[in-house]
């Protein structure tokens, strides 16, 4: 049997005007038994001292709860505001919100929570969170308040600056771009890189092709096997120090200046330009094998190098068969356009990726930086393997677009291919190479 107040704040007229208020502990205390303090008749009396203390107030007599008293007495009316729902709740004003915001997630938490595991709280429309460590009576929470049930996550920012020097530090530090040790190391390689690839330009235009087919100009070898070792070391220390951007630089331009070697030799050897590419792209190949075991930033450069490596070697090949050059020229971008469709599960097999599939599948032991290490590889193969049958299709339509009405014809069809084949890919990085060959074939 309920003790005395209890029936007395039923057969008040309280009960009725607070209607919403007894509903409220009604639903709390069947939801969940863990709402200890609201529960069965402590629910009944509480509501019973909220109304008492009113009147008492009404009076100008101070209630229990601003006596001091241990007992919770006090409730605040409020409504709770989600992105998804408003509902009418009362909460107890002397429990801290560690205590309240669990059961408050019970009928407001939003339905669809994005990210990861979030931690709640309440706060007024457009102000500042609760600490969990508050109560609403500390907080000065009041009946009829708007509260918002917000992730602490959430950047909730005046909509007025009240501090011009904080609101510039804050966009500023925000914004990024400190110039730091880092930035240095950067800029160092990158201003070498670009010196020494303005000079193998200069070094690669003034070459000629004389009238055997071989090519002549290039008679400085040893200075382009030297540059071709000082940009390796670069990439070495960009890869360790700086950023893999850097590196990744650094290394296209060692191998530049490595096929520049290669023509060289194939110049001293006495070969035609078939013959000499063939050189060059191997010697640039193992230039970028060599990158790649100082430091991974380099594995999309050997993709390239091997992709390279096998376009020039069929230029070289058909000749010996007796057939006529152009042939190479046909079939190479053609067969290019081709192995695209295979290349992604290519570069999961070559990269790591399958096989770490296959090994949590079975074994169950791989370390989340392993599979990353194996994922970056994998697309780094990818997409170096994209940009070398870019630069495939590019090379081969520009010299079959000097041909015949049915050779410029073929060098278009290529760049409608190009075009087509990049849609297989959803990335930017996967689509560009062959978009942006594609576009070079049919504007040139």
């Amino acid at each position: 049997m309920l003790p005395g107040p209890c029936w007395a704040a039923a057969r008040s007229g309280w009960a009725r005007s607070w209607s919403r208020v007894a509903r409220s502990l009604r639903v709390g205390a069947r939801a969940s038994s863990s709402w200890s303090p609201w529960t069965r008749c402590v629910a009944g009396r509480s509501r019973h001292r909220y109304a008492r203390g009113r009147r008492a107030r009404s009076q100008g007599q101070p209630d229990q709860v601003s006596k001091g008293e241990r007992v919770l007495t006090a409730y605040s009316l409020v409504t709770v505001v989600t992105s998804e729902r408003t509902i009418d709740l009362a909460l107890p004003s002397g429990l801290p919100l560690s205590d309240v915001v669990p059961q408050v997630l019970r009928y407001a938490a939003p339905d669809r929570a994005e990210g990861g595991p979030l931690t709640w709280t309440l706060a007024r429309m457009g102000g500042a969170s609760l600490a969990l460590t508050q109560t609403l009576q500390d907080a000065g929470v009041l009946d009829g308040e708007v509260l918002e049930l917000r992730a602490q996550a959430d950047d909730v920012r005046p909509a007025l600056v009240e501090d011009v020097r904080d609101a510039v530090e804050d966009s500023v530090d925000a914004a990024g771009g400190a110039w730091s040790t880092r930035t240095t190391g950067s800029f160092v390689v990158l201003a070498a890189s670009m010196t020494l690839l303005a000079l193998g330009l200069g070094g690669w235009l003034a070459t000629s092709l004389d009238l055997g087919g071989g090519l002549k100009g290039l008679d400085d070898g040893v200075a382009a096997t030297t540059a071709a070792v000082v940009l390796v070391a670069i990439t070495a220390w960009a890869g360790r120090f700086a950023r893999d951007l850097d590196a990744q630089w650094s290394a296209g331009v060692a191998m530049f200046w490595a096929a520049l070697a290669g023509l060289d030799l194939g110049s001293a050897l006495d070969l035609d330009l078939a013959q000499s590419l063939t050189v060059a792209t191997a010697i640039a190949a193992g230039v970028a094998g060599i990158a790649r075991l100082l430091t991974p930033a380099a594995t999309a450069h050997v993709a390239v190098g091997v992709v390279l490596l096998v376009a020039s070697g069929l230029q070289a090949v058909v000749p010996a068969l007796g057939l006529d050059d152009q042939h190479a020229l046909r079939i190479a971008p053609v067969l290019a356009i081709l192995v695209v469709g295979v290349l992604p599960r290519v570069s999961l097999s070559v990269g790591g990726l399958a096989s770490a599939d296959y090994r949590v599948r079975h074994v169950g032991q791989l370390d989340l930086a392993a599979l990353q290490r194996r994922y970056r590889d994998s697309n780094a193969i990818l997409v170096g393997s994209l940009v070398g049958i870019a630069a495939v299709v590019v090379v081969a339509a520009a010299v079959l677009d000097l041909g015949g009405p049915w050779d410029r014809t073929l060098a278009l069809s290529l760049a409608g291919a190009a075009l087509l084949r990049s849609r297989l890919f959803s990335r930017t990085q996967h689509m560009v190479p062959l978009r942006g060959a594609g576009i070079a074939v049919a504007t040139v």
